[in-house]
């Protein structure tokens, strides 16, 4: 989880270019020697800035739509092939950064259509 966390904050291009490029180098004893933290809490992960653009939007939509309608019209976000993207219900799909750049009520339109 930590390494994921840590891709979201870093820009890399795509994951493997992260992790040999970044964990490979720079934490390999860390992993190694199974170092533990000296202070967790898991409230960190609730943290905004550790969210990804997808859980950014997913909690946008629900307070720009509500929750049950949000429920409703989206099945999943999505990161695959290094681009996070929102399913849909109705079967379509929508790239993260793109919903952002429409409108909410052309998001809306777009995922009951």
């Amino acid at each position: 989880m930590t390494i994921l966390i840590a891709f979201h904050q870093n820009h890399y291009r795509n994951f493997k270019h992260f992790y040999l490029n970044h964990v490979q180098q720079q934490w390999s004893c860390a992993l190694v020697e199974q170092w533990k933290p000296k202070a967790w809490r898991d409230d960190y992960f609730e943290l905004p800035i550790l969210e990804s653009p997808g859980q950014r939007w997913w909690n946008a939509a629900a307070s720009m739509w509500g929750y049950d309608v949000r429920n409703q019209l989206v099945a999943d976000v999505c990161y695959e092939d290094s681009r996070e993207f929102i399913k849909f219900t109705n079967g379509t799909e929508i790239k993260v950064e793109t919903a952002w750049r429409w409108e909410w009520e052309r998001v809306l339109k777009y995922a009951t259509s």
